[in-house]
């Protein structure tokens, strides 16, 4: 460990992250609570890990090799990104160094440093299960979100993938903490002060056998329990020397097409039973645009009137999202696609399930059979 450079660690450490919501970079990206798209500098504080989560490169029966950063070097790097306007902020994670209380100590250690130093970028916390709710509430106020990775949906699959830990109590509990803390947070928050994220979590896409039906379920339940606001699916890869190293790989489609449902739940106020026509016999969705399918699958329900239906009816059209409905309602009537162009409609998906004036754009029938 201490032969490595500094580089070498930050790129070893930057790998680890792998199974926390991003890909294997020193960059990462994250979206604040207006919705921006924000980069943060990603890393572990460590990837010595005393679990045994059978997916996970960093576990502690693993062959690897093992490094970590200091607090100060995190916070130096940090700096470093930041003045040069490469990030906006932080994502910190880490193995589980000992226990979790010990572990969330040393992360409060990088965010406590940071904002004594004035750091007034983004830092995003990743904690581990079974955190104490008293370091929570410490990184509450450090933090501009902090979360604890669900991995999967039940806690018989969790004691499979995570023998180290209790679902219910370990992540579901936090949940919920979490939840409490980001309600008072906001609550206390002035004008011009820190913004506090919304409550996340991850799924670790196909580790165990689990239909996207239950996946779509638990996120409902997570967002309707804890106000989840953004749930996070990384698709599993097998890793040599792991318990799972001979299991297939999930296809990165499948992640895709979960993050297109969850937009669906977030910002379309659809629930999980709707998107009961659309699975396969064994309840998994398909490599299709998830809004589209629902679309064919209720032809009753189109076209239509781009000047007459609710909000609700226009989210419902393929091509219109939640920005161009509100633009809809506000600049009606319409009289053209032309108009619904601009508005930032779709018109190629849209078309066969909307009418202008009482004018069909396209036959629905003739655009499924052609499709």
């Amino acid at each position: 460990m201490n032969h490595l450079t500094l580089t070498e660690r930050m790129r070893i450490l930057a790998e680890g992250t792998k199974y926390d919501s991003c890909n294997q970079s020193a960059v990462c990206h994250s979206f604040t609570p207006d919705g921006r798209c924000i980069q943060l500098y990603k890393t572990l504080l460590t990837n010595s890990c005393s679990g045994e989560c059978t997916y996970c490169p960093n576990r502690c029966q693993r062959d690897a090799t093992r490094t970590s950063l200091e607090p100060f070097e995190i916070a130096k790097i940090t700096w470093s990104f930041y003045r040069k306007n490469a990030v906006e902020g932080l994502f910190l994670s880490s193995g589980i160094i000992g226990d979790a209380e010990r572990t969330t100590e040393r992360q409060l250690e990088v965010v406590k440093l940071l904002r004594g130093q004035g750091f007034a970028g983004y830092i995003h916390v990743r904690v581990m299960p079974g955190t104490p709710k008293y370091l929570l509430e410490e990184i509450a106020d450090y933090a501009n979100k902090f979360g604890v990775n669900a991995e999967t949906t039940s806690s018989l699959n969790y004691s499979e993938i995570c023998p180290n830990f209790d679902y219910s109590n370990d992540v579901l509990e936090r949940l919920k903490w979490t939840r409490d803390l980001i309600k008072k947070k906001r609550r206390e928050v002035r004008y011009g002060e820190r913004i506090v994220g919304s409550n996340d979590t991850q799924f670790v896409v196909g580790a165990v056998f689990e239909p996207d039906r239950d996946l779509i379920r638990t996120v409902n339940k997570f967002m309707d329990r804890y106000a989840l606001r953004r749930p996070y699916f990384m698709s599993f890869e097998p890793v040599p020397n792991t318990p799972l190293q001979n299991a297939i790989p999930s296809p990165k489609w499948r992640e895709n097409r979960l993050y297109q449902v969850s937009y669906l739940l977030k910002d379309y106020s659809l629930k999980s039973s709707d998107f009961e026509v659309i699975f396969d016999e064994h309840g998994f969705l398909v490599n299709d645009d998830p809004k589209m399918r629902l679309a064919y699958a209720h032809p009753e329900y189109f076209p239509v009137d781009i000047n007459a239906v609710e909000r609700e009816e226009l989210l419902m059209v393929p091509g219109i999202g939640p920005v161009s409905a509100s633009r809809i309602m506000q600049s009606r009537p319409i009289m053209s696609e032309q108009e619904l162009a601009r508005m930032g409609v779709v018109i190629s998906r849209a078309r066969p399930f909307i009418e202008i004036n009482g004018c069909k754009q396209t036959n629905l029938v003739s655009f499924l059979e052609a499709n």
